[in-house]
Order: C-alpha cells, then structure tokens, then sequence
C-alpha cells in the first residue's frame, strides 16, 4: 500500500465516513500497561489526532531551485567574465576572459524502515492473561487482525509528515555547526557555516528588535543583489515573520493592527519567506535560483509503503518503510549570506 501526501485532505474525509459506522471502540493507554482507569468503551471521535509536525515548504514552494531525479552528483555551472569594456582602439585585443566553473550537488541516499508488533495493537495478549492490554479494538475489527487499515494509512501519513520535516530542517541546517539535523549537507554549510556568516546584534525572532535586526541583514546584503526585488528573498525561520508582524501592527508606521492580521511577508521590498528548516533567529539572503536542492524523484519524499509482514515470513509485524535521497549546494558563495 502507497499513500502520497498530496491527497492527504481526501483520505481524511475518505476514512471519516468509512469509520461512521463503527460505534464501539475500548481504548487502553498503551503508556502504562495493566493500569485500571483508562479503559473507555464508548464512540471514537474521528478522525485520528496527532502532534503538529512540519512538512517540508522547501522542496515544494519554489523558492529555491529544485532539481528532480538527481542520481549520485549534479553538475552546477558556474560562468563568470572578466573586464569586458576597455578603450576603443583600431585592432581586436582579446583581453576579456570567461572562465567555466562548477559546484557539485551530491544526493544522499535515506530510507525509513519502522517496525511495529500487531500485539501491540490488540488485546489477544490481555484476553490470554497477559498484562499488555490493548490500544486498540474495535468491533469492525478481530483481535488478531493487528492494526486496522485506516489506522495503518493515519501512521503511515505521520511518519511521511515527520519524514519531511527532518528534510525540511536538514536542508537548510543540516551538517553545520551545533546542528542537531545530520542526515546531509544543508545550504548554511554550503554558504559558508558560521564562520562566514553575520552576526547580528538584534534578534530577529523577538518582537522589540525584529526591525533593528532585519535593517541589519539590509546592511549586511551582498552588493550584487542590492535592489534585486524580483529574484531576491530573505529566508526566515516562521518566527521571525511572527514577530514582525506583531512589530509593524503595534509600532503606527503606517500600519495597524488590521492590516497587521493579513501577514506581511516583505521588508523594504524584499520577500521573507518562511522556512521552517531555518534555526529561530537566523536569516540567509539569496536568490532562489542560486539555491539548489536535488532529490532523487519528485515523489520519493512524499510517499511510503506498509506492509502486513504475516503472509510474507509468518512473523506478527507490520513495516513501515521509505526510501529516498536528497542534496543540497548553492551556486556562488559570495552571493548567499547568512546572519546568525
């Protein structure tokens, strides 16, 4: 079974209507087995609920360069010339040069491989006197069918989801120094880490000094991309767009609070977008087209596969598992800064 992310909205709606007709479910915290008190036999309120995670708005927000179906190394040329105007003259002198280089975006091969026992998610162990009680059971269901359909698509969405937001972060953090994300390079160690990067003096995730923070970043921008509006973003961790906003809607400067609750989402022009995969209180200024991203396919990030182990080698499991490979690199150095 293959579940992809992109029709996630259509599978809840799908499994809350297949499930309305299951009315009694007895639920046992799976935290503290054999405890009394946390058995409840009543009707499930569907559908299934869990933390928050963070998906992966990089790889898909086009707003960077991504390139898709990378197999081992992708080749990044680089072009620059030298003085091309000089004095006028009778003769050609050809004292211009170009000169060809290149950097390479080198993917790293991952994968998920998640393995669950169906005990745990029956009561055929209590009902045989055992003390692992059951965190799920339904009448839909026997005890020994383990962990029912919908359920199985609900955890392998998640893991999708928390997949992601690994990627998010190992994209932009990934590999640089104190990051805890190491599953491979990310675009702050390709710009440089932070001995190449900018110190900034005003937080920019803080309400009282965002704007002293971020007219920091102004100060710091590589000169060629000064007054480029259109190619040019600030890249933020969400936080920093929080508080901001919070900063423009209270300060009177031509804003209030109702044009506040619409987000705004550019400083002196240029775009902040919101990356999740960036540390709170660090920014990195670039344009998304010297910002390179390579996956192995356009959906190797997006999908996973279940599978019931029982008919396979007799075993009471079921396995979660995905594969995919993912690399990032930036163009010219010189031309993304990041302020930390």
């Amino acid at each position: 079974m293959v579940l992809s992310l992109e029709y996630s909205q259509s599978l809840t709606k799908v499994k809350t209507s297949k499930m309305a007709n299951n009315k009694q479910y007895n639920l046992t915290s799976p935290q503290t087995p054999g405890a009394a008190g946390w058995t409840y036999a009543g009707e499930l309120a569907l559908p299934y609920v869990h933390a928050a995670v963070l998906s992966a708005p990089t790889l898909h927000g086009g707003n960077v360069t991504l390139l898709d179906g990378v197999r081992f190394q992708a080749i990044i040329p680089v072009i620059a010339n030298g003085s091309l105007i000089m004095a006028a003259g009778c003769d050609f002198d050809t004292t211009a040069t170009t000169t060809l280089s290149e950097r390479v975006l080198a993917v790293t091969a991952q994968m998920v491989n998640l393995q669950l026992c169906k005990q745990s998610f029956n009561d055929s162990d209590a009902l045989a006197g055992g003390t692992d009680l059951a965190w799920w059971q339904g009448d839909a269901y026997s005890n020994e069918q383990g962990v029912p359909d919908d359920f199985a698509d609900a955890l392998m969405l998640y893991v999708a989801k928390q997949v992601q937001a690994d990627i998010e972060n190992n994209i932009w953090m990934g590999n640089s120094t104190g990051s805890a994300f190491t599953a491979f390079n990310g675009l702050k160690l390709a710009s440089g880490d932070t001995a190449g990067a900018t110190a900034l003096t005003n937080a920019i995730d803080v309400q009282a000094t965002v704007i002293a923070g971020l007219q920091e970043v102004m100060t710091g921008f590589p000169a060629a991309l000064v007054g480029d509006f259109d190619n040019t973003s600030i890249y933020v961790n969400p936080m920093t767009i929080s508080a901001y906003n919070l900063a423009i809607g209270q300060s009177g400067n031509g804003y209030d609070n109702a044009v506040a609750n619409a987000p705004q989402t550019r400083f002196l022009g240029y775009k902040l977008v919101s990356c999740p995969g960036i540390a709170a209180g660090e920014a990195c200024v670039a344009a998304k087209t010297n910002l390179f991203v390579g996956i192995g396919t356009t959906d190797s990030d997006q999908m996973a596969q279940v599978l019931d182990m029982t008919p396979l080698d007799g075993s009471n499991n079921w396995r979660l598992t995905m594969r995919f490979a993912v690399g990032t690199q930036v163009g010219v150095v010189a031309d993304a800064v990041w302020f930390v």
